[in-house]
């Protein structure tokens, strides 16, 4: 038998040729390529450190604002993040403010862990700067407590108590290192989420997050993936952003990754950031097809470090699938750190037992509320209101996870390939599953989602 080439990850490994050449309708779901307005890094990122939106260029503010003993300080993403942007650009920002006189003690980095565990030395090393900086600054390197050491700062209005971290309130100078990027009930991601959650304190956490709640439908309309208008989240977010800006001097340095790669740079004041990723962003992260996809394989490469984090792929996979109980969807993610949250972990085990429905009222009643509320309670919902349209059980997750808790607990199929290699196989099993158990879909749409980042609109969504 003969099969498409469909490359997708399975953790690092590339898995292919799962299709078979029988099926008609089979898309891999990729935008169209991207061709950056630079082709060299390093006179890109001066052009837009000289040329900044909304902002005196970073030279000049550096020179304004540092004196000896004052504390220049960088802001970065976690070890859930790629990090691919920080390793980029803290090399050469470092080495342009030694050259403009700034001591090498002056100079901290902080990591915007929000209410997320605290990375671990090796984490910071191998996930978030690299062996060779982590040597030279891993001194210098300060890590957010959302529970200590956060001063409270102002409220936005709609009344969330806006806490940052004191280490942060005392910089002479803010430097966010941001990677934008859609996410799933926030709209999009950088930016000013590095302020909010990322140093927030978690009096500020609880209340900005659950604005993403609806009884009803889960989320509310507008928290979902690539939306910003009318979205309560990050409509708060940018508040508590620009009331820090206020206060406090900052020049972000925004960029965009595609496939590993820097392809898009910008920098100055944060919300213009903010705002000018969004049409680059739109251009590389959405995808537009007809029809939705009777079964739809889904990575998160890598980052498939947990079940936590690989539920974007399942959303990602939900925006793409038809919404008639009917489609599969197929994530692949090892997971081999298991569930990742002892906030989704809670509430999927207390709501095991109920009806979807009830179970996802219950979450949120129970979870969702500014006084319950912690990071990972906000995964049920999402995955609750997934199963309204997609069948429990009927997304299937190829993992080193017990298959028997996932079934039971988090109302998926799990299927646990002996090897990384092994996983072709059970893909092609569950093709084939696919079209023995639809006899009324002999020629199932069939679509491969490699890049769990993207968006897929379907012009014709009857089901």
């Amino acid at each position: 038998m003969s099969f498409y080439k469909t490359p997708i990850k399975y953790g690092a490994t590339v898995v292919d040729e799962f299709i078979p050449l029988a099926l008609k309708e089979v898309s891999v779901l990729e935008v169209e390529d991207y061709k950056p307005d630079f082709d060299d890094f390093e006179a890109k990122l001066n052009d837009v450190l000289e040329n900044p939106i909304g902002s005196k260029s970073f030279d000049e503010l550096v020179q304004e604002v540092y004196e000896p003993g004052k504390t220049i300080m960088f802001i970065v993403d976690d070890n859930t993040r790629p990090n691919i942007h920080t390793r980029a650009l803290l090399p050469p920002l470092t080495k342009r403010l030694i050259g403009f006189g700034v001591r090498e003690e002056d100079i901290k980095i902080i990591i915007a862990s929000g209410s997320h565990k605290k990375p671990a030395p090796e984490a910071i090393e191998n996930r978030i700067l690299g062996s060779q900086l982590y040597a030279k600054w891993k001194d210098h390197v300060l890590i957010h407590d959302c529970d200590a050491g956060n001063r409270p700062f102002d409220k936005t209005s709609r009344g969330t108590p806006i806490f940052i971290d004191e280490q942060v309130l005392e910089a002479s100078l803010l430097i966010p290192l941001s990677d934008s990027e859609y996410h799933y009930f926030a709209g999009q991601a950088g930016t000013v989420k590095l302020f909010c959650p990322g140093v927030a304190g978690r009096e500020t956490i609880q209340v900005n997050l659950p604005r993403m709640f609806d009884l009803e439908r889960g989320f509310v309309e507008g928290c979902r993936l690539g939306n910003c208008d009318g979205n309560p989240v990050i409509e708060d977010m940018i508040e508590i952003a620009s009331n820090v800006k206020e206060k406090l001097r900052m020049f972000c340095v925004d960029t965009i990754v595609n496939h590993g790669e820097i392809v898009y740079l910008e920098a100055g004041d944060l919300i213009e950031c903010h705002k000018a990723a969004a049409e680059p962003l739109r251009k590389l992260r959405v995808v537009e097809v007809d029809e939705p996809g009777d079964i739809v394989f889904v990575s998160v490469g890598e980052l498939g470090l947990n079940l936590y984090q690989a539920g974007k792929g399942i959303h990602a996979a939900w925006n793409a699938v038809r919404h008639d109980l009917k489609g599969w969807i197929v994530l692949l993610a090892p997971c081999q750190e298991g569930i990742g949250s002892e906030g989704y972990e809670e509430a999927m085990y207390a709501s095991k037992d109920m009806m979807v429905k009830d179970a996802l009222k219950f979450v949120i009643e129970t979870y969702g509320s500014e006084e319950t509320f912690k990071i990972g309670n906000q995964k049920p919902p999402d995955l609750y209101r997934i199963f309204l349209d997609v069948a429990e059980h009927n997304v299937k997750v190829v993992t080193e996870l017990d298959t028997n808790e996932l079934w039971d607990v988090y109302r998926m199929e799990g299927i646990n390939p002996q090897t990384p290699q092994d996983a072709q196989r059970i893909m092609r099993g569950l093709v084939d599953r696919f079209v023995q158990d639809n006899p009324d879909t002999p020629s199932p749409r069939v679509y491969v989602l490699p890049d769990a980042g993207l968006l897929v609109e379907v012009k014709n969504r009857s089901r």
